[in-house]
């Protein structure tokens, strides 16, 4: 280590000694680890995530995974969040991030869930939207009922609303009416991203954007830990009544999934988007406090839908008294949920 910050090279140590395979790259200015969103139960020596080391008192903590491109600032909480906290380093790094904040020198970082207002103002484009949703999962949804869940219909419809007051576009205009006009998405959970699915076929877009999913930070954020989309509940947390958490890969399956099938019960309904399952309910033990509930998992036919993945989950909520539900769509062609109910042949066990 060549760092000669003193909290850099305790800030080191301390990584270095509680992350396996953490190494030392970029003549020492970064560490190179597993990543606690896409690799979290993983022991390969070859990590994605990237961790760049304070160099001065005005420096934050950030890191960046290259894999499922998930990107925060390092906090006491995120330390707590990764089960690695320590009480004097968590005091300082959150000194660190003050410090970088108070500076400027550290822009798209903020822990605010910015009030989003769902609002149409195209309803024929509007329209067009709901036809897609009702041909990928067999399901009508109202103009009310997309804008009650989160549901962004048109992008620039939320971006020119004037009660969300944003001020300026993250992408060039013509890349955001590009995404307004073939996308339909999906408000995170910090009301930070919109989750966008192509809609138009392959090829007709501009390279950059052609993809089947592709992320709109709408306010500049660098923090995505919370990128996820949750359909909006409240919960009564001193209610002793176990809370079921309902989770799958990608916002179609989970829409299927809570309007095919749980349509009458109660719950969290959520689709991870590139987070790891675990990370998740990790996510919502630390962040919002969540410890009595049941686990329903409704994973794609993959390697990380696995049982050997699943059986990590099972050990890890164990101490919660919870209960872990896995449900595969059976039906032979299908790899998840986000079809019509003509296309679902569900198979639900207790992996317990």
């Amino acid at each position: 280590m060549n760092n000669s910050y003193e909290f850099g090279n305790q800030f080191t140590q301390f990584i270095m000694s509680n992350i396996p395979n953490a190494k030392l790259v970029s003549s020492g200015r970064e560490i190179c680890c597993n990543c606690f969103y896409c690799e979290q139960n993983r022991t390969s020596d070859h990590g994605h995530m990237y961790i760049k080391i304070p160099q001065s008192k005005e420096e934050a903590a950030v890191f960046h995974c290259f894999k499922c491109l998930t990107s925060g600032v390092i906090t006491s909480s995120k330390l707590t969040e990764w089960g690695i906290y320590n009480p004097e380093i968590g005091t300082e790094i959150d000194k660190q991030v003050k410090a970088a904040v108070k500076a400027n020198k550290f822009k798209g970082f903020s822990s605010i869930h910015y009030p989003i207002y769902n609002y149409v103002f195209n309803i024929s484009l509007a329209n067009i939207k709901l036809q897609y949703i009702k041909d990928r999962i067999g399901v009508s949804l109202s103009i009310e009922e997309c804008l009650k869940q989160k549901i962004i219909l048109n992008l620039k419809d939320i971006l020119e609303y004037r009660y969300n007051n944003i001020t300026q576009l993250t992408r060039h205009p013509n890349i955001v009416q590009a995404l307004n006009d073939n996308f339909v998405g999906f408000l995170s959970l910090d009301n930070n991203f919109v989750n966008l699915r192509r809609i138009c076929p392959e090829g007709l877009l501009y390279k950059g954007i052609d993809k089947r999913y592709i992320n709109y930070n709408i306010h500049g954020k660098m923090d995505n830990t919370e990128k996820m989309y949750v359909m909006p509940i409240s919960i009564d947390l001193t209610i002793p009544k176990r809370i079921q958490i309902h989770i799958a890969e990608g916002p179609f399956d989970i829409l299927s999934i809570k309007y095919n099938l749980r349509r009458n019960e109660e719950g969290i309904f959520a689709a991870v988007t590139g987070t790891s399952y675990l990370g998740f309910i990790i996510h919502l033990i630390i962040n919002y406090e969540i410890f009595f509930f049941d686990l329903h998992i409704y994973p794609d036919n993959d390697k990380h839908g696995s049982d050997e993945v699943m059986r990590s989950i099972k050990d890890f909520i164990k101490p919660y008294g919870a209960s872990l539900y896995i449900h595969r769509n059976n039906s032979i062609g299908e790899k998840d949920f986000g079809v019509t109910p003509d296309r679902i042949n569900e198979i639900v066990y207790n992996f317990n």
